[in-house]
């Protein structure tokens, strides 16, 4: 499409973790084989420049003796990174790796795209948002293709004559991976628990060790680049399936992305709110939230709340909490299905914490500012 036809406004944005995030790489690390401790870092083995004594003896030592021979050898081998840690980690622990970019563009993308859903379902109404809702969600699919009749209705569409694939509005939303300004010092291993909230007591039920950034800040150019109004009166005779399409690809130009944030930001960080404050164990956590609503939800500015990564619950990551107060009976549908699904319960009952200076806090929450 000629550039004249096209709108392209460019946004920069800047992450900063306001408590401990984790995206993962995909990679699971293991204590004593990839990870070994130095004094009191732990030191993140980079096998491809271990000395070749060092090779030579793995090579002749049984499986299950290689930690002891780099343990052995400790001070000696090579580190991708070293890193703090908090608390002991037990023989074996698995570590899930930290993503190279921290947040890549694609989770930032991710957040904005369910960001501007909870804004469109919330423009619709009560009683139209019920139906929104009953149409878009299909319990007949598979688990990831539950709610892709929603996602249709307000984002995508079949491609013009048979084709195959989709058009998306988010096909508009060009988002950089970032460019990392993130100090080794900002990065520590930590644990991430899953605790229960029921009554008024915590109950502990797993955990998880995740390599996590606790500092730092990301800068990503975000672009929305889409056809100019001028496109479809410009269309001679124009077919209603094209209009439809470039009506789609318009969708982001027509929304105000920083207030869009601001807005969900606030609802997910009220949510986490009326769910911790009754515990006094999370009362520190809870006072952090209360600052961080004063903060950023009590006037417009150029920098929002949000929660981005890993165990950050299904309601930043999903449009849950909306389908579960203008549905409670849909909501419990879906939660039976899903948990038929994975074998485990699906639901809101349990939260993520992470051990902090400040005490239990959950992860992901972040400042995110637009320029």
């Amino acid at each position: 499409m000629p550039s004249g036809l096209v709108t392209n406004r460019v946004l920069n944005f800047t992450l900063r973790p306001l408590t401990p995030l984790h995206v993962w790489s995909g990679r699971t690390l293991l204590m004593g084989l990839d990870v070994v401790r130095r004094g009191r870092n732990l030191c993140f083995v980079d096998i491809e420049r271990l000395p070749p004594e060092i090779v030579h003896q793995l090579y002749s030592t049984p499986a299950n003796q290689i930690p002891y021979v780099l343990e052995k050898y400790s001070a000696q081998l090579p580190c991708r990174l070293e890193v703090k840690s908090t608390g002991f980690l037990p023989p074996k622990a698995q570590i899930l790796e930290l993503n190279q970019y921290v947040v890549p563009g694609s989770t930032l993308k991710g957040y904005i795209r369910t960001t501007v859903l909870y804004l469109m379902l919330k423009a619709i109404g009560e009683k139209g948002l019920a139906e929104a809702l009953r149409r878009g969600v299909n319990l007949d699919e598979e688990p990831k293709n539950v709610a892709q009749g929603l996602e249709a209705e307000f984002f995508r569409g079949p491609q013009p004559g048979g084709k195959g694939g989709f058009v998306d509005s988010f096909q508009s939303l060009l988002v950089s991976d970032p460019e990392v300004v993130v100090d080794p010092g900002c990065l520590v291993v930590s644990e991430i628990r899953v605790v229960e909230l029921l009554g008024r007591e915590l109950k502990r039920i797993a955990s998880q060790y995740a390599l996590l950034a606790t500092c730092g800040e990301l800068r990503y150019r975000v672009s929305v680049r889409a056809p100019d109004k001028s496109v479809v009166s410009n269309i001679a005779r124009p077919v209603r399936e094209h209009f439809k399409d470039i009506e789609r690809l318009r969708v982001l130009e027509e929304v105000d992305l920083l207030k869009a944030l601001r807005d969900f930001g606030c609802y997910i960080l009220s949510k986490e709110l009326e769910r911790v404050k009754l515990f006094k164990d999370l009362a520190g956590y809870a006072q952090m939230l209360e600052d961080l609503q004063r903060g950023y939800c009590s006037k417009p500015s150029s920098c929002v709340v949000a929660r981005i990564g890993f165990s950050t619950g299904l309601t930043a990551k999903t449009v849950l909490g909306v389908v579960k107060e203008a549905d409670p009976q849909l909501y419990q549908e879906v939660r039976s299905f899903m948990e038929r699904q994975i074998h485990h319960t699906w639901d809101e009952l349990t939260t993520k914490l992470v051990e902090t200076s400040q005490g239990l806090v959950g992860p992901g929450w972040c400042e995110l500012c637009v320029h």
